[in-house]
């Protein structure tokens, strides 16, 4: 898990799963509401990527939800790409209708 703190107070953290050896999940990320739209997001992407790099990752991905369109469209931005489900390990999660892959 990757987090950031304020004084004491969490403010975003992430959690990647490791599905196989080089393969990891954006499982959940999260940035407290109290700060939301500081740019903390991308901060706590961008440690992802660079920790799931370290750890010799040949495959980033997720699962989403269309209705989280701001955390879709930070997804976009950062470079992740929409694939179809089927390029993926299967996903436990129901409501999840976006997939997307970072390429590394």
């Amino acid at each position: 898990m990757v987090g950031g703190e304020d004084g004491h107070e969490r403010f975003g953290c992430v959690a990647l799963v490791q599905e196989e050896p080089g393969v990891f999940e954006l499982s959940k990320m999260a940035v407290s509401p109290r700060f939301r739209g500081r740019g903390i997001g991308r901060v706590v992407l961008t440690a992802a990527i660079d920790r799931v790099r370290a750890l010799g990752a040949t495959e980033f991905f997720l699962a989403s939800n269309a209705r989280l369109a701001s955390a879709v469209h930070l997804y976009e931005t950062m470079g992740f790409v929409h694939v179809p489900p089927s390029e993926l390990p299967p996903s436990p999660y129901d409501r999840a209708d976006v997939f997307m892959r970072y390429p590394l």
